[in-house]
């Protein structure tokens, strides 16, 4: 992810939404080098809903809380009401700046790590949540 104030085009330089493998950050990185900062940035699962009803909402809600999706409300009373879903476990910090890199590697194999139990962690609420529905 590139240090940018707002979302737009070029902000994130890699995706994934499975696991990291070993040496994997490591080879996108050496990619990247030409960037001024990069971030590492790993997100909990962010889910849209679409409710008839504002009973429907509310239920949902209420179902997410009880899976652990501790950050989620009612985002649109409008022509739709849309619910969003939102864990609360992430990840942020800067990989580089200026060409030089500010983190070992040892220190991504560790983050590495951490951000696959997230993601593993984020899949067992999503599979929670849809066994409640």
């Amino acid at each position: 992810m590139v240090d940018q104030e707002k979302k737009g085009a070029g902000l994130f330089l890699w995706t994934k939404h499975e696991k990291i493998k070993k040496g994997e950050v490591e080879c996108e990185l050496k990619k990247l080098l030409g960037n001024d900062v990069v971030k590492f940035k790993c997100e909990p699962p962010i889910i849209h809903v679409v409710c008839k009803t504002l009973n429907d909402a509310e239920v949902l809600l209420e179902k997410g809380f009880r899976s652990g999706f501790k950050n989620s409300g009612i985002i649109s009373i409008g022509k739709n009401i849309v619910v969003e879903i939102h864990g609360t476990e992430k990840l942020e910090f800067p990989v580089f700046r200026r060409g030089k890199v500010l983190v070992s590697l040892e220190f991504l194999e560790v983050v590495r790590g951490k951000s696959n139990k997230k993601l593993e962690k984020g899949w067992e609420m999503i599979e929670k949540i849809l066994l409640k529905i």
